[in-house]
């Protein structure tokens, strides 16, 4: 409403939280203990310590890493950058890792260890869907195999790294001393998943990777094995995509079919 003092306190009190503008000052009474910026302060810092709460609480393994004071640095900076845009904070901290490798530019492993914790945090909390199950293979006739489509359950994906941060992350899940900071010979893709209501992760071959990827690509079941022994011609083929598939099937990471 038009000249609507409390929408116009309101605006205000938002705007001192946010560090945009200080028109609230004079709407705020000062009282014999406090002044008017001494109260509007307690929110403006209450505010911003329940998003750095909120990012420790993702990115747990990074405080760890970092300490307490470099994070809470860390975490003040991003906050005035990044105000929430939406009323649930689920989303907050998705930016996070991308603003640590600015914020830490020598040491870049922050930054994936901060997309290992956020990437876990979303893991634990997608979407569910069904499993697929061994009995739904055994419908299958051999003429379906060529076309058949599988797809990765909703809590599968991907995240490649470049520095030893499995390691470095698994060592601070452990409380013991993480190893040195070292670059990998060559990038490493992992894959996370939710079996048994828990997050998991694991290392993938570059050829199980490569199915994987053609399975969330929505490749059919036929073309993935014939690419992947035109490129791979020194694997049995038919015997490896068999120890992939009981392997997926045991770690719930295919979603199950429409019927």
């Amino acid at each position: 409403m038009k000249n609507d003092p409390l929408a116009s306190l309101q605006a205000g009190f938002q705007d001192y939280i946010l560090g945009t503008c200080d028109r609230a000052l004079a709407q705020v009474e000062s009282t014999p203990t406090l002044s008017a910026a001494r109260r509007l302060d307690i929110y403006h810092n209450a505010y911003r310590v329940r998003l750095a709460e909120l990012l420790a609480d993702t990115y747990e393994r990074v405080v760890l890493y970092i300490g307490d004071d470099s994070f809470d640095s860390a975490a003040r900076t991003y906050i005035e950058g990044h105000p929430p845009t939406s009323r649930n904070l689920r989303n907050y901290g998705n930016a996070f890792p991308a603003f640590l490798a600015d914020f830490f530019p020598d040491d870049r492993e922050v930054a994936e260890l901060a997309a290992m914790d956020g990437r876990l945090r979303n893991t634990f909390d997608a979407a569910d869907a069904g499993i697929l199950q061994a009995s739904d293979l055994a419908t299958l006739q051999g003429q379906d195999w060529d076309s058949v489509v599988f797809a990765l359950h909703p809590t599968a994906s991907f995240l490649t790294f470049r520095w030893n941060t499995p390691a470095i992350w698994q060592s601070l899940n452990e409380g013991i001393a993480p190893p040195p900071a070292e670059l990998l010979p060559q990038p490493e893709t992992w894959l996370f998943w939710r079996m048994d209501l828990q997050p998991h992760f694991r290392s993938l071959a570059s050829e199980e990777q490569a199915a994987l990827r053609a399975i969330s690509e929505g490749q059919a079941f036929g073309t993935l094995c014939a690419e992947l022994a035109q490129r791979h011609p020194e694997l049995d083929i038919a015997m490896q995509i068999a120890q992939w598939l009981r392997t997926w099937l045991g770690d719930s990471v295919l979603r199950a079919r429409a019927s």
